[in-house]
């Protein structure tokens, strides 16, 4: 259950400054946008401050509920930086974070680690939101949701929604339409995690059956080389699957950022992938999505909302070609 503020703190009796605290992964965040959206309805005239990671930071570009983002860098997305650099980034940080007065703040994580409830401290905001009971068995839009209680917030949360700028939205349409492929089912390879990987090979067969059947398909995957210490990507694993099907129809649609990954997952019929960041972005973004998961993952990190289909077993690569061929078809995406 989350923790309150101080008696003291009465947010229905005044203006309140809020912030938002989630510095998580990609995933973390879109389950974070029905706590912006709750907070802005329940106090129209707060001020609403979000600090996140910066590889994150362009998911909340546009978002009609903030007023402010504050970009936290973490030492891997900058290798090579000093400890003096990146100790005068946190100064400027905990500077910024001072100057928006802010009277509250939520940490969003579910183990809100030490550091960053020092930085808060450090900022001035000495009321602090957490969750002491992150192991109860509830989807993350709904334990996080439930943090607002203590604001005087009651759930049930709306969905996580997510809208790509449209002049990003009308260029990968078009760049999709233009190849043939605007009503393609997209394949994203990605997961962090190993268990969460569907293995090449499957990618594969589903391709090569599904094009029997008349589907076309677009493949997304992590940017990047396997090596890179900041964020590992999935080129070489693309260029092999794509090779594998060259002569099948399947595009490699490359995404250098996530506002790019944004607007083509919601230029897509349908998204396949497994756990991930990008399956949460397809579902905000109003993709129906086929999310392939460990058992243990589906409470949690399923994707939110209806329209959506599971499939899961005890390790992902256990699930078979031809229970995802049989869910793309029962999406209605033929």
């Amino acid at each position: 259950m989350p923790v309150p503020p101080d008696p003291a703190f009465h947010p229905a009796r005044e203006t309140p400054r809020i912030l938002v605290v989630r510095r998580d992964n990609i995933g973390d965040l879109i389950c974070t946008l029905p706590v912006f959206e709750g907070i802005r309805h329940r106090y129209p005239a707060a001020h609403i401050g979000a600090l996140v990671n910066s590889y994150n930071a362009p998911l909340l570009e546009g978002n009609p509920y903030l007023d402010r983002i504050h970009v936290y860098v973490k030492s891997k997305h900058r290798p090579g930086a000093g400890t003096l650099a990146l100790v005068r980034d946190r100064f400027k940080l905990v500077a910024g974070l001072r100057k928006e007065r802010y009277q509250v703040v939520l940490h969003a994580g579910s183990r809100p680690r030490s550091e960053m409830r020092n930085f808060t401290r450090l900022a001035g905001i000495t009321e602090q939101i957490v969750d002491q009971d992150a192991g109860r068995p509830l989807h993350e839009v709904e334990r996080v949701y439930e943090l607002l209680q203590a604001l005087d917030i009651p759930g049930p949360p709306p969905a996580p929604r997510l809208t790509p700028a449209p002049q990003a939205l009308a260029g990968a349409h078009e760049a999709l339409t233009s190849r043939g492929y605007g009503q393609a089912i997209g394949l994203h390879i990605s997961a962090r995690e190993k268990e969460n990987r569907w293995p090449l090979e499957n990618f594969a067969a589903l391709i090569r059956e599904g094009a029997e059947r008349g589907y076309r398909f677009v493949l997304f995957w992590s940017p990047g080389e396997a090596s890179r210490p900041e964020h590992p990507g999935d080129d070489a694993r693309a260029r092999e699957l794509l090779d594998r099907c060259r002569d099948l129809p399947v595009l490699g649609y490359p995404t250098p950022d996530l506002l790019a990954l944004a607007a083509a997952l919601a230029a897509v019929r349908a998204l396949v992938g497994s756990d991930g960041g990008h399956v949460h972005i397809a579902a905000a973004a109003g993709t129906p999505v086929i999310g392939l998961y460990c058992n243990h993952k589906v409470i949690q990190w399923r994707p939110w909302g209806a329209g959506h289909t599971v499939l899961q077993a005890a390790r992902v690569d256990h699930i078979p070609v031809d229970a995802v061929l049989a869910a793309i078809e029962h999406e209605g995406a033929a």
